[in-house]
């Protein structure tokens, strides 16, 4: 007998993101922070509500999403994740909290969707109403090829009293 294992798909292919904009941002804390692998670099945004968005240049599938958040290890973000494929209209796709225990990034995991844009709605944290994200990283799935075959001989050994 022969078993082949394949296609096992995972949510690790980083997506590339061509573009970040935000609904506003303080100055010296632009959104392209959140893309230049710097955890000491930031966007920031005064107010309730403010959200930054990722642009993935086309409709790309899309399972998870890590942000690391400002002095995370200090502070619970509340925030709202949500998806488009135009731009315009956004879908929640994600509303929950930052953990407050890592400056790292926190993976947030979506139900798989198509999307061009993702889009981060920051609705302030414990300490103040600022929005602010040090890195963004966008996750699709990923085809892991397993093809490996395993042969072997079943045996089956009964024991007990013979007849």
């Amino acid at each position: 007998m022969s078993i082949t294992v394949q296609d096992v798909t995972s949510c690790g292919n980083t997506l590339p993101i061509t573009g970040v904009t935000a609904s506003g941002n303080q100055k010296g804390y632009p959104p392209s922070n959140v893309l230049d692998n710097n955890l000491n670099t930031r966007w920031s945004s005064k107010g309730v509500g403010r959200f930054i968005r990722a642009d993935l240049g086309s409709i790309q599938n899309i399972c998870s999403i890590d942000i690391a958040w400002y002095k995370g290890n200090e502070r619970v973000y509340n925030f709202a994740i949500a998806t488009s494929t135009d731009g315009t209209t956004f879908t929640n796709v994600l509303t929950s909290s930052s953990s407050g225990t890592t400056l790292n990034s926190e993976k947030y995991i979506i139900s798989s969707t198509n999307a061009r844009y993702v889009r981060v709605t920051v609705n302030g944290n414990n300490v103040n109403n600022y929005a602010q994200i040090t890195e963004l990283d966008i996750f699709g799935p990923s085809a892991a090829s397993l093809s490996s075959t395993h042969n072997y001989e079943p045996s089956l050994t009964l024991s007990g009293p013979s007849s």
